[in-house]
C-alpha cells in the first residue's frame, strides 16, 4: 500500500505502529486507496462503509414512495436485531 500511494515501503507500517502520522494529503491518499471517504474512515460503527455508500447511492435514485418502503424495511431489520 505504501508504494501504491507514492511513499516509501515503511510508510504505512510507521503509521500503524504510531511512529508517524500521515500528512493531510497522505490521509486523503490512504482513503482513496481504501475507496472510502474521510467520514467513513472515522466511522468506527460501520461494518461495511463501502456497501453503506453503495446502498445510499442506489436509494437516492428511487422515487419517494420506494424510499419510504426501503426505510420501513431497514426499521424492520433493525428491530429484529434486538
Amino acid at each position: 500500500m505504501s508504494l501504491s500511494i507514492g511513499q516509501n515501503a515503511s510508510y504505512i507500517n510507521n503509521i500503524e505502529t504510531g511512529k508517524a502520522l500521515p500528512s493531510m494529503n497522505g490521509f486523503f491518499y490512504i482513503c482513496e486507496y481504501l475507496n472510502i471517504s474521510p467520514q467513513e474512515f472515522f466511522n468506527e460503527t460501520a461494518e461495511a462503509p463501502q456497501k453503506v455508500r453503495e446502498l445510499a447511492e442506489k436509494a437516492s435514485a428511487l422515487p419517494q414512495q420506494q424510499i419510504e418502503h426501503l426505510a420501513a424495511l431497514a426499521d424492520d431489520l433493525l428491530a429484529n436485531l434486538k
